[in-house]
């Protein structure tokens, strides 16, 4: 089920976090939760990966994030403005499953927690390409299809997200 509300609120949120308007903290503060709606906590998870949760920082300078994961979240940006309803198993981290370990600890712990099988099997699910998106048809049909928030069409990406 799709709880607009709370991904329009997701959708703010992310934005702002990901450009530098607000800290790791202050978005912590702003995320919605939803009982009904899985992206809005998948997302979330999702993103717990681009902070510390000790220290408090924005996300520039030194932390700022690289243009590849601002293409992916842009993508996660759609999803949250679409219609679609969230298709994929639950599993922790689900939007950087893709990604390889950045440590031979880091190589270490997922070989032991079988973290590499169970991407390889959430990944063949749908089309990982575009996630969270399950198809290519719907991430298409998204981007061809905005929505209408307070009777304007609402850019996915919008203007402070490049």
């Amino acid at each position: 089920m799709i709880d607009r509300n709370a991904r329009n609120q997701a959708a703010q949120n992310i934005r702002h976090y990901v450009c530098g308007i607000i800290t790791n903290k202050e978005f912590e503060e702003r995320y919605p939760s939803s009982k009904v709606d899985p992206i809005i906590r998948t997302l979330n998870d999702s993103l717990w990966a681009t902070y510390e949760d000790i220290g408090t920082h924005k996300l520039t300078e030194e932390n700022t994030v690289s243009h590849d994961l601002k293409l992916r979240i842009a993508r996660w940006l759609v999803f949250l403005y679409s219609d679609s309803e969230y298709r994929w198993p639950k599993i922790s981290d689900a939007g950087f499953r893709d990604l390889p370990a950045d440590s031979w600890f880091g190589k270490f712990i997922r070989t032991i927690l079988g973290y590499e099988e169970n991407s390889l099997a959430f990944m063949r699910c749908g089309d990982y390409a575009v996630w969270p998106f399950f198809t290519r048809e719907e991430y298409e049909h998204a981007i061809k299809n905005p929505i209408l928030l307070n009777g304007t069409i609402q850019d996915a990406v919008g203007a402070d997200f490049p």
